[in-house]
């Protein structure tokens, strides 16, 4: 009966470390390489005459100044935040007009966002925001 139990024992060990083989070899089947990651966005800051070049942005994804067209670049889900200093505002009392605007200078309508001012909404049909002087506004995009 004891060597009938050691048989036992050491086909039960045959078969537990038959799938712990050691050894490589095989053609690396299986690796399957991450997806490369979305490609960002671009919205443009605008005023009446155009892109805004230089205006300081920081999203969650990265930061920067627009380009020589206003673009700003990001990904969708991002908050974006715009630091305005050196813009006159555009409330009731002041003038100086910014839009969200498309590749195609088309408003975008409907982006959440507030100021440091206290100024909030969402962009109009034609990208225009609130925003007071020397403004501080982020974007929920």
């Amino acid at each position: 009966m004891k060597r009938f139990s050691i048989l036992v024992g050491l086909a039960a060990a045959a078969v537990v470390f038959t799938g712990c083989g050691g050894g490589g070899g095989g053609g690396g089947g299986g690796y399957v390489p991450p997806a490369p990651p979305p490609a960002m966005d671009v919205l443009y800051l605008d005023d009446v005459n155009g892109g805004l070049v230089g205006v300081p942005y920081a999203c969650d994804s990265g930061s920067g100044v627009t380009d020589a067209n206003g673009a700003f670049y990001f990904y969708v889900g991002d908050n974006c935040t715009f630091d305005l200093t050196g813009f006159d505002g555009s409330t009731a009392y002041l003038w100086d007009p910014l839009f969200i605007d498309d590749e195609g200078a088309n408003g975008i309508g409907g982006i959440g966002y507030d100021c440091w001012s206290g100024t909030y909404g969402t962009t109009d049909v034609s990208g225009y925001f609130e925003y007071d002087v020397d403004d501080e506004c982020t974007f929920y995009l």
